[in-house]
């Protein structure tokens, strides 16, 4: 026998329901964490590229100044000429701190805002003295001046290695303080130019570390809530001003994790702290006081001390009206409902379902007829030899139709079974030739008129018969499911009510008939 049959079918649909409900569910809950996931992280790099974008303004507004630095051609590189140029664009821009420049050997020419003037420091030509002039106004002081202690060749082979890394239309930032011996937080962003003869250059610009942040507290935040310069070596610097108060006496310093004032700001920096590179490939998440944000660090850095621009945005900032925990809430109750309303029907209608799983049961081939018999006789199977043909008396006699008949009603109020005539009690098909019908057709419809005068018309819907070949013998089979309403067999002695007792069919007393009605409606 094929296919799912009997009460199966019913648990199937049942758990079917309740398993597809489930899947449902959960793929929709994992689509909905998928576009929480890529929301994130598009709004995250989005703030962060558009807040590196205000940054790099300070750049340009430098560069674009001067024509000719604009356009990446110095004219002259005598340090009178530079001298001049330097001076007029430290001039036009206050929060400019120093200008140098430099090429593969290591620094050309610094210039620098110190003593309430500027300082000017040129190599000699081994690379191996700086030559330091103060000036004033432009111009060189009568004070005496020798510059400050600075080892030439480590500023020489920091300056040729970032050179060497940079490609052209590429900014690099990096911390400067030290080349200039600062307490303060300076920030130097360098880009390559070319001379009028040609010769390919560094630009190195220093700016005051609340220079940026300034810029990037007054930018479009893009989500940002807040967000910070980050050090590859653990270290970050926040920018206050975004529902963070940094506080004056930590403001404009590059901070530990451990002394970060916002939590917020300290969990972003741990986690990339406790990266291998300390910069991620893609934006990642952390919870900070019950709440869910995402963090990524935008390398700024091409060489050098590792300068990324860090940003950490609420996830309720990226979240939309159809991935809000709200929906997700809302979507688990319509599906619980949905699924319940399901599972009602189908429960409401477990008999029906039943019925036809128990249809299906029925034996349509010879290899299942002999799979039943295999199995014997029992609460839902017999076998009898014939259907009208008494084989004691050598005739026809309705004592014989009213066992087969008896059987049938048993199991129409019972589990249902199966009525095997042409079978004998020890499982030998003997075929009902004995009954002498005509034809197949007779026979069946010699069976039908029995159940339609002695059982109910009413009952034939839950009654199946077919004459099934087996070899040289027929063996009429007769499959019945459990009816809705009580089968009463009309008999010659009166109305009988019959239901299956293990192998037999058993005929209820009127108070176990009230009884048996009782526990059925």
């Amino acid at each position: 026998m094929h296919g799912i049959k009997g009460r199966q079918l019913y648990q199937l649909l049942f758990y079917g329901v309740i398993f597809a409900v489930a899947a449902v569910g959960a793929l929709a809950y994992m689509g909905v964490r998928e576009i929480r996931h890529d929301a994130a992280m598009v709004a995250v790099e989005n703030s962060a590229r558009g807040l590196s974008g205000a940054v790099t303004v300070l750049l340009n507004a430098v560069r674009n100044s001067n024509q000719e630095m604009g356009q990446g051609l110095l004219k002259s590189l005598k340090p009178s000429a530079l001298r001049k140029e330097f001076c007029a664009v430290l001039k036009d821009h206050q929060n400019l701190e120093a200008i140098m420049l430099s090429d593969g050997q290591g620094l050309r020419y610094l210039l620098t805002r110190r003593f309430g003037g500027m300082v000017e420091a040129v190599p000699d030509e081994m690379h191996t003295v700086l030559n330091w002039e103060l000036l004033k106004d432009g111009k060189t002081s009568d004070q005496p001046f020798t510059g400050w202690a600075l080892d030439l060749g480590e500023v020489d082979r920091t300056l040729s290695n970032e050179f060497s890394h940079l490609d052209p239309g590429q900014v690099n930032w990096r911390s400067a303080g030290r080349f200039h011996h600062v307490k303060v937080a300076w920030i130097t962003a360098s880009s390559l130019v070319e001379s009028d003869s040609g010769q390919r250059l560094m630009l190195s610009f220093a700016f005051p570390a609340e220079a940026i942040l300034s810029q990037l507290s007054e930018a479009e935040h893009g989500g940002a809530e807040r967000i910070f310069l980050y050090w590859g070596d653990g270290r970050a610097m926040p920018v206050s001003g975004l529902g963070t108060d940094v506080g004056l006496d930590l403001a404009g310093q590059a901070l530990p994790p451990d002394k970060l004032p916002d939590p917020v700001v300290r969990k972003a920096v741990t986690g990339l702290a406790a990266l291998e590179d300390g910069t991620p490939d893609q934006p990642f998440s952390f919870t900070s006081g019950g709440e869910v944000w995402w963090t990524w660090a935008m390398p700024l850095s091409i060489f050098g001390d590792t300068l990324s621009l860090g940003v950490a945005v609420p996830r309720k900032n990226v979240l939309s009206a159809l991935t809000s925990d709200s929906f997700l809430q809302a979507g688990a109750v319509v599906l619980i409902l949905m699924a319940f309303g399901v599972l009602f029907i189908l429960h409401r209608s477990r008999g029906r379902i039943e019925s036809l799983g128990l249809r299906r049961e029925a034996a349509t081939t010879a290899g299942d007829v002999i799979d039943l018999i295999q199995s014997g006789e029992g609460g839902r199977l017999e076998f009898k030899q014939t259907l009208r043909f008494n084989l004691k008396s050598g005739k026809n006699g309705k004592e014989i139709e009213h066992a087969c008949l008896k059987t049938v009603s048993a199991f129409l109020n019972s589990e249902g079974g199966t009525l095997l005539i042409g079978v004998a009690d020890d499982g030998t098909v003997t075929g009902f030739d004995e009954d002498n019908f005509e034809s197949d057709d007779k026979a069946l419809l010699h069976f039908n008129n029995l159940v339609d005068r002695h059982i109910g018309t009413e009952f034939s819907r839950y009654i199946d018969s077919r004459v099934i070949e087996m070899g040289e013998k027929r063996v009429l089979r007769i499959h019945c499911v459990p009816a809705a309403a009580p089968a009463i067999l009309d008999a010659a002695k009166g109305e009988e009510f019959y239901v299956r007792s293990g192998p037999a069919s058993r005929c209820l007393t009127l108070k176990q008939f009230h009884d048996w009605l009782g526990r059925h409606q």
